[in-house]
């Protein structure tokens, strides 16, 4: 068994507690792991980690929040050369969430966002306290709870889209972001969030930390959409975390798997070939919504097409479209299903943690 010592709880190291194969140690002279989930940089928690950590330590960084379009394998290899220039220990494990990246000698594929859906909406009494975590600040189980699916005949479209203005114009999801709320706001059928806070979109339980952190200007904090917003619209609209390709990141989060679990379909954009990784996790879409645009690699090309998409199903009258989904209930079934069907990760961490060590081990962890 692995003895970890992991670094402020908060983090990542929330599904290292849950995982059978690992021992949470309180002190690190006790750990054969430190593990983190930091940014590289912040020098208040770096003296920490470089004064805890020995050179006989495995150090593991959680590379799991704020993943963005340049944290390639380039990316992550460069994080691991840094760190072995400034730690104790050369004994060094990157886990990513991009879908791209294999698995190699130093770094590590782990399906975080799933993991945490499944946990929060269908387990979330496993065992663990999850109001203190990282973007989960407030949380109630009632705020991630999962009801029977509803639908009334009212508005088409769910578009929760805030735009940063701190980011608005270099963020390339923001400026994709805009052009969709600028075409929705001209319709009359679309629930669309305010700019820069998501007010208009409170969660199933709110208490005063929970409206604080909604209605002021922090973003990342991870509160479902309430029901009533589900239950009374048919399609989500919206861009993923990565809308890039030629950087060939790729991540699914919380954007898509809400509407998923909650019970609407779903209209994202973001990179070509997210709609083939949301079907590879098992999850169906229907016929009547166009998502050809998938396919183009051009950025700017795909949009066009995906604007095309949205355009046709506005065009849609309310009274179509909501005879089309209520033929499609299966799918909106099913997909609810997935999240209870299909495995978690986080058991197979444990392993892929002790072959990368096994493996360095014998390599002398050269790099």
């Amino acid at each position: 068994m692995l003895k970890v010592f992991a670094y402020d709880m908060r983090y990542g190291t929330l599904f290292l507690e849950l995982n059978e194969k690992f021992q949470i140690v309180d002190k690190p002279e006790d750990a054969d792991i430190i593990a983190a989930a930091l940014n590289i940089g912040k020098d208040e928690d770096w003296v920490i980690i470089k004064n805890m950590i020995k050179p006989h330590h495995v150090f593991v960084l959680f590379q799991i929040f704020h993943i963005d379009h340049f944290m390639d394998m380039n990316y992550t290899q460069d994080n691991i050369k840094k760190l072995r220039s400034v730690l104790p220990t050369k004994k060094i494990i990157i886990v990513h969430t991009d879908i791209n990246q294999i698995d190699r000698h130093n770094a590590i594929y782990y399906d975080h966002m799933f993991d945490r859906q499944k946990l929060y909406c269908t387990d979330y009494d496993k065992g663990i306290s999850l109001p203190g975590r990282v973007w989960t600040y407030g949380c109630s189980k009632e705020l991630y709870s999962i009801n029977p699916i509803e639908k009334k005949l009212f508005k088409k479209f769910l578009a929760p889209m805030r735009i940063y203005h701190w980011n608005s114009t270099v963020s390339p999801r923001m400026m994709y972001r805009k052009k969709i709320k600028q075409f929705l706001s001209k319709q009359k059928d679309s629930y669309i969030t305010d700019n820069n806070t998501s007010a208009a979109f409170l969660p199933n339980a709110v208490d005063e930390t929970v409206l604080i952190n909604i209605t002021g200007e922090r973003g990342g904090i991870w509160y479902p959409i309430s029901d009533i917003y589900y239950n009374t619209s048919l399609i989500n609209v919206y861009t993923e975390t990565l809308v890039l390709t030629s950087d060939g990141v790729r991540l699914i989060t919380e954007k898509t798997y809400d509407p998923l679990i909650k019970g609407n379909f779903i209209l994202p954009f973001g990179y070509s070939g997210l709609i083939q990784d949301i079907l590879g996790y098992g999850f169906k879409l229907p016929t009547w919504i166009d998502y050809s645009y998938d396919k183009i690699v051009d950025d700017d090309d795909r949009f066009t097409a995906y604007m095309e998409s949205l355009y046709k199903l506005s065009e849609c009258t309310t009274k179509k479209l909501f005879h089309q989904a209520m033929n499609d209930w299966d799918i909106l079934e099913h997909n609810r299903l997935v999240f209870y069907s299909r495995p978690y990760s986080y058991p197979l961490l444990a392993d892929k943690i002790k072959l990368c060590i096994d493996h360095n081990d014998s390599n002398d962890w050269k790099y």
